[in-house]
């Protein structure tokens, strides 16, 4: 299962350094829809890291894939260098969703 990363110069830059080669630059939310099908697609992918102000804008993407019986691959929203763009991240959103709003925060 290979670890892919989608986001803009900075971030795909961040993630070779880290060691992550499989890397989709995109300089806006409609490129990385577009790199997000293809990568939902892909059977070799088992982790998408996805910038978290472009995930925001493709909600509905992750809604399908989400309701879907797929496990793989696991699609984590990342921040960019400017730090989350949200009050909330996206792990802590999706425990949310699941376990109800008594989560203390």
């Amino acid at each position: 299962m290979r670890i892919i990363a989608i986001g803009d110069r900075q971030t795909t830059l961040l993630c070779r350094l880290a060691g992550i080669l499989d890397v989709i630059r995109c300089e806006d939310a409609a490129e990385a829809e577009v790199a997000l099908r293809a990568a939902l697609g892909d059977d070799t992918i088992g982790i998408i890291l996805i910038l978290d102000r472009y995930q925001e804008e493709i909600l509905s993407i992750l809604g399908d894939h989400g309701r879907s019986k797929a496990v793989y691959p696991a699609v984590i929203a990342i921040p960019g260098p400017g730090g989350p763009s949200g009050e909330e991240d996206a792990v802590t959103a999706a425990i949310r969703r699941v376990a109800g709003k008594g989560i203390p925060g």
